[in-house]
């Protein structure tokens, strides 16, 4: 890394789970490359998103598994939990991922400017540094990582005492008493199921007629089901009018169709979504750049109508999942190094990592059936496959969309480390495979992955494990 570098072949800007593996590429094929970073290497997803909220997930699962061990002959006291602790062990996580992150960048020999950055032209950054001075830089190709920040609707009372979003909602010193969730998409589920798992009343309020509203319709009552079955109070088709204080407490007034209601909880959890973020590119919007609604329009190699300049993530906003940011980011370096690379947005996984999990890939069973009459649709339970009966995992399905030549267009999870086995039925999407090969491949006995094979066993007419009156296809 050479001191006081301030021309690159490649400069980006945001060094998120996006920007830095596109720094990290253009570097690896040859280029000089810096980085630009107004707030923390990681960006929302390793600092206040996807890490942080796993890492207290997965506290809040080990803390709801206690009440399960009397089943399986384990005898102890019923835990605390020390919300402060646990906070801290968050935060070591992140640390050391952060942390790594930096180490990596130099390792690569990208340089990196802590400060705020200012796109004067597709080639001249100015960066307004972290202790007030500026620096101006050249690039030959521009790539755009600014990420996103929480969508912060209009209500009346949004600013005021105790009402959270989902960055302060991991960093609570104490477990709130009570919390009123608005929103229902995956980062309200998640969160709902995390207080609730440390001993939170949560109550879920959404404008939309269901929780994760885009998800496969089965999963979504099936998830519904488990919510409600732990105490989550789920509200939907309720419009958020005000926040207010009442009683000692956060009041939520919301529209519905019987008229108004009111929802009181210690905490008011704001998760309605994630927007664009759009700073410090006006030169570019003047300049023609093609936005809408705040998010920068790329095509499928990643690049903006403004040549030289690329757009990633968040930012471009097709998915808001930290994957995508990743693949996009890989797009958008090898295109700007002079290779030729193009995204797929076809076969993306989609992870929730609610207890039990839901993960999807490809079409939902509705949008199967819209494009084509002729699928075949194969369901398996949690409650016959071996390892989840040992596991006490029986809740749930795993569920397969098979086209009429065999293809797989979709499939959804809904039980025990479904995010990670979804990764199966991803491959046979991406390699075009057809039921024949996930047949003839060998599961091993006995796990989770078996119920895979026994979902596209059962789309064909065949399964082994559960009766099916349906008769086989061949």
């Amino acid at each position: 890394m050479a001191a006081g570098q301030t021309e690159f072949d490649v400069l980006v800007i945001g060094a998120g789970v996006g920007g830095y593996p596109a720094a990290i590429r253009a570097a690896q094929l040859g280029k000089r490359v810096g980085i630009v970073e107004k707030q923390y290497l990681g960006g929302t997803c390793l600092n206040v998103g996807c890490i942080p909220s796993k890492a207290l997930l997965h506290v809040a699962h080990l803390y709801a598994e206690f009440g399960e061990m009397g089943l399986m002959g384990i005898q102890a006291a019923q835990p605390k939990v020390d919300m402060a602790v646990a906070v801290a062990y968050k935060d070591k996580v992140v640390k050391q991922l952060t942390s790594g992150v930096g180490q990596l960048l130099k390792a690569n020999g990208v340089t990196i400017f802590d400060g705020m950055a200012e796109v004067q032209s597709p080639t001249q950054v100015r960066v307004t540094l972290n202790d007030g001075s500026t620096q101006d830089l050249r690039t030959s190709k521009l790539i755009l990582a600014n990420g996103s920040t929480p969508i912060r609707p209009p209500f009346p009372g949004i600013d005021g005492r105790n009402v959270i979003f989902s960055d302060e909602a991991l960093s609570m010193s104490e477990v709130p008493a009570s919390l009123v969730c608005i929103g229902g998409g995956v980062i309200a589920v998640e969160l709902a199921c995390m207080f609730n798992a440390f001993g939170t009343e949560v109550t879920i309020v959404e404008m939309l007629p269901a929780i994760i509203a885009n998800e496969d319709e089965e999963a979504i009552r099936a998830l519904t089901q488990s919510l409600t079955k732990r105490g989550i109070k789920i509200n939907t088709n309720a419009k958020v009018e005000s926040i207010e204080d009442a009683d000692g407490k956060k009041r939520v007034t919301a529209t519905t169709a019987d008229g108004k209601k009111s929802f009181d909880g210690e905490y008011v959890l704001v998760a309605v979504g994630r927007q664009a973020n759009p700073a410090g590119l006006d030169a570019l919007a003047k300049a023609g750049l093609n936005m809408e609604r705040g998010r920068v329009l790329a095509n499928e190699k990643m690049e903006t109508n403004l040549p030289g300049v690329y757009a990633i993530g968040d930012l471009v906003g097709r998915t808001w999942l930290a994957h995508v940011a990743e693949t996009e980011a890989e797009i958008a370096a090898e295109n700007a190094c002079g290779h030729e690379a193009r995204m797929d947005y076809d076969v993306i996984p989609r992870p929730i990592f609610t207890f039990p999990e839901v993960a999807s890939v490809g079409l939902t069973e509705k949008q199967a059936r819209e494009k084509n009459p002729n699928i075949h649709v194969g369901k398996f339970p949690w409650a016959a496959n071996g390892k989840a009966l040992t596991a006490n995992e029986r809740e749930g399905f795993t569920k397969v969309i098979i086209g009429e030549y065999g293809e797989v267009l979709g499939a959804c999870i809904f039980g025990p480390d479904a995010t990670n086995l979804i990764t199966e039925y991803s491959l046979a999407m991406r390699a075009e495979l057809t039921v024949d090969e996930v047949l003839s491949t060998i599961h091993p006995h006995p796990t989770y992955s078996e119920a895979l094979r026994e979902a596209t066993l059962a789309a064909e007419g065949r399964p082994i494990h559960i009766y099916q009156r349906a008769v086989a296809r061949r």
